[in-house]
């Protein structure tokens, strides 16, 4: 077979082109590699409580906002107790990263966490209200905003989100296949020990940037919430 004159086997651009797209790939390679590194870098553990200080109008919609936003972001209630302003939510296995849609692991080293150990997340939420806003001297058309208006109430807002790592005993593999049972209870422990192992949860400490981030959302999701401080401590 012969080739015609003036054409040439090798693509359009020629080699300079293939450098060009291979260095290309290359440096998008590092720059992503280069972010994740400095994502990549332990929350500092915090030092007070994640707080506000709201007025509240309506407190029963202000807590079943609450629970709307904890359904939201795969955190359901476990218990609610609307008399003391109690919501915990059942622990739930965080998101790992093939998991886009999750919120639940804030920045690159907790998602990295929770990609190569199994972690949940159990938040708590506390709405502890403190005194009435409008003082008892105010004008009466101040003081009732409607013959069946709530009286707005003076509220501290906490968010708390404790961490835990999944632990158990680690089973004596010796084979390939043997891989395939690393879960069941007839796969001897490193100590020798059969039967079902003792899992515990070990405690991670609180997750800063979740509390921050559900804090900000419990507030945006009710438009009639002021906020009277933008943090608290006790």
């Amino acid at each position: 077979m012969h080739r015609r004159p003036g054409k040439s086997s090798q693509p359009s651009g020629g080699p300079n082109r293939l450098l060009w797209t291979k260095g290309a790939a290359l440096a998008v390679a590092a720059a992503w590699t280069a972010g994740l590194l400095v994502s990549c870098r332990m929350p500092a553990a915090p030092d007070r409580p994640t707080a506000v200080v709201l007025q509240v109008p309506d407190y029963d919609a202000f807590v079943d906002a609450t629970l709307s936003v904890l359904y939201r972001y795969d955190l359901p209630p476990d218990r609610v107790d609307r008399a003391r302003g109690l919501i915990v939510s059942k622990p739930t296995t965080s998101g790992q990263w093939f998991e886009w849609w999750r919120v639940d692991s804030p920045g690159g080293y907790q998602l990295l966490e929770s990609s190569l150990h199994t972690i949940r997340r159990t938040a708590t939420i506390r709405i502890e209200a403190q005194t009435q806003p409008v003082a008892a001297s105010a004008p009466a058309s101040e003081t009732q905003p409607g013959p069946d208006a709530p009286l707005p109430t003076r509220c501290k807002l906490t968010v708390q989100l404790d961490k835990a790592r999944y632990s158990s005993p680690e089973r004596q593999i010796t084979t390939a296949s043997g891989a395939l049972a690393i879960y069941s209870q007839r796969v001897p422990t490193v100590e020798g020990q059969r039967g079902e192992a003792v899992v515990q949860w070990v405690p991670l400490g609180r997750d800063p940037l979740l509390e921050r981030f559900l804090l900000d959302c419990l507030v945006k999701a009710s438009p009639d919430v002021e906020v009277v401080e933008e943090t608290a401590s006790d």
